[in-house]
């Protein structure tokens, strides 16, 4: 089978590439103009890689003419850290979400997989359910997201295009944005550092990259239509993990949990209701939380040697 995933040198895209190709299938893996290819530099020989403005109609009609996806995976949108809540580059990703579904059912791909968030939910109900909780983003980029699943969801059901919205949780792992959290804390931590953090008891649903990746791939083979929760089930005070990278690299007393303020915003809980996950996809985490975050601060230690 033919694969087409979009964003493919992304935190997310790049973990998924590897899941696809794990499972025997042909990757079509998709940077934007200028973007390194480094987060796919151990199966770059396993790709058939392109770079495409998906911006630019002409280009993504010849992309998919070239290309022949049955399946597509769409990771691509604006995530500029500290930045992409309230930019205007939401909107353009919109457009471009549609006008990339609009050429893959007309060049007949069999399913379209999009990327949402759990931002695009009514965060006061704390406990996040498809179909049940509320839709109500408080950001551009969550308001966005769930306009671009309304339409598509209609759109694909009209062209006969299988079409399933993964709406991720909290997410951290190898090859993360260093200005996140857990990059943060690890890598101010192997530096020698003092992690100075917010008390952290907002609870989160946390779930390793490579377990995303492996989720989003088994919604992709899956029948499910419409959107589905991507996450752990379970419930994570943000400190936790904080302790549990602290504690994997016995550096407990070089964490200062309260250094900085809570932010009055900030939802007191945010948790995924997984059922759908687990009893329609019939998929669950492999990793715990000590095991996801002993493999990222290892990942992250045999990169900063020198520290």
């Amino acid at each position: 089978m033919r694969v087409l995933i979009t964003g493919a040198g992304g935190f997310i895209g790049s973990h998924v590439v590897r899941e696809v190709l794990q499972d025997g299938h042909t990757v079509v893996a998709v940077l934007r103009p200028g973007e390194s290819p480094e987060r796919l530099s151990d199966c770059l020989e396993s790709v058939s890689l392109f770079s495409c403005d998906f911006y630019d109609e002409a280009a993504v009609r010849r992309l998919i003419a070239e290309t022949h996806p049955e399946k597509a995976l769409h990771l691509a949108w604006y995530v500029e850290t500290g930045k992409y809540w309230q930019a205007r580059e939401n909107l353009d990703c919109v457009r471009m979400s549609l006008s990339l579904a609009q050429a893959l059912a007309e060049a007949g791909c069999s399913r379209f997989v999009g990327a949402g968030t759990c931002a695009e939910y009514d965060w006061d109900y704390g406990f996040l359910s498809e179909n049940v909780t509320p839709l109500k983003p408080r950001s551009f980029y969550g308001l966005c997201k769930n306009a671009t699943r309304e339409i598509l969801q209609v759109f694909c059901q009209q062209a006969g295009m299988g079409f399933a919205w993964t709406r991720f949780f909290h997410l951290y792992g190898p090859k993360e944005d260093k200005k996140r959290l857990v990059p943060y804390v690890v890598l101010t931590l192997l530096k020698g550092g003092v992690a100075k953090c917010s008390p952290g008891e907002q609870i989160r649903d946390f779930l390793h990259v490579e377990d995303v990746a492996s989720a989003m791939w088994a919604v992709a083979k899956s029948d499910l239509s419409g959107p589905v929760n991507i996450g752990s089930g379970k419930p994570i005070k943000v400190r936790a993990i904080v302790e549990a990278i602290a504690q994997h690299l016995q550096l407990e007393e070089n964490v200062a949990l309260g250094a900085l303020p809570a932010d009055p915003q900030e939802p007191p809980v945010l948790l995924a209701d997984v059922r759908r996950l687990a009893n329609v996809v019939a998929w669950k985490p492999s990793l715990t939380l000590e095991e996801g975050v002993a493999k990222t601060c290892e990942w992250w230690r045999s990169r900063t040697s020198g520290y």
